[in-house]
């Protein structure tokens, strides 16, 4: 017997329910169209074993039940998030969406970041995948918020920079475009990896490796990226502002015009 609003049910918790045992992915819907949607798959598709989730849909499957679910949506242009919660040796599918809030005055601007009092833990499972285990992400976001700035940064406990509480984050300095390894600590995401790709298509100077904040904090450039942001320019850290964004600009452009 179990307890749920006020009413006595029969019907067990699960797995997901109870401890969070889970994955999600969220997806870029333009024009009705899912953006990068094999990438969201395949992530998923790998982040599955890690929780002891036996995820059998295929990519031909899961491509006709996101775009029924687009197709039934009244909207052009959101973002979608599928998610899997583990229910004993079987799994629940949960789909949502919510508009994308972000303006062209956030671009033009750009985002600040507040350096987070949460550290992420490279020897936990839960960094690599995109878990519903989510609230530290949540909290640290919450409390750069409170604070007057966009987004929070995540350091290791080595003081390594290693994310942003919803980005992973990149930053120029001397014509190079540097970002942390994922063995730092971090969720490599579908837009981090097509921006890795875009750089070495285009021969631009590039490095991936560990970097202590004292030396990121001297970037010349810094940008975020996400699935929903795709690349967004950060223009201040803490007390630091940065006022350089051309090289930024030319790398958002190899994805959108704006």
């Amino acid at each position: 017997m179990n307890y749920l609003n006020g009413k006595y049910v029969n019907t067990p918790f699960s797995e997901g329910e109870l401890y969070g045992t889970g994955l999600f992915e969220t997806i870029f819907v333009s024009a009705k169209k899912p953006e990068y949607l094999p990438d969201h798959y395949e992530r998923l598709y790998k982040g599955c074993p890690s929780l002891d989730i036996s995820f059998k849909i295929s990519y031909e499957k899961f491509k006709l039940i996101i775009e029924e679910y687009i197709e039934r949506s009244k909207l052009n242009n959101f973002a979608l998030r599928f998610t899997i919660l583990k229910r004993g040796t079987a799994y629940d599918l949960l789909m949502s969406s919510r508009v994308i809030s972000y303006t062209e005055e956030d671009y033009q601007k750009g985002f600040s970041m507040k350096t987070s009092d949460l550290r992420k833990n490279p020897t936990s499972p839960l960094t690599y995948t995109k878990s519903t285990c989510y609230t530290d992400n949540l909290i640290s976001l919450k409390n750069a918020r409170s604070s007057g700035f966009d987004e929070a940064l995540h350091l290791n406990f080595s003081d390594e920079v290693c994310e942003g509480a919803i980005s992973n984050i990149f930053f120029i300095k001397d014509g190079v475009v540097k970002t942390p390894a994922i063995k730092c600590g971090l969720l490599p995401g579908i837009m981090r990896g097509k921006v890795i790709e875009k750089l070495k298509q285009k021969n631009i100077p590039f490095q991936e490796g560990r970097y202590s904040f004292s030396e990121f904090i001297e970037a010349d450039e810094v940008f975020i990226t996400n699935s929903l942001t795709h690349v967004m320019w950060v223009n201040k850290i803490d007390s630091k502002t940065y006022s350089e964004r051309k090289n930024t600009d030319i790398i958002a452009d190899f994805f959108y015009d704006r």
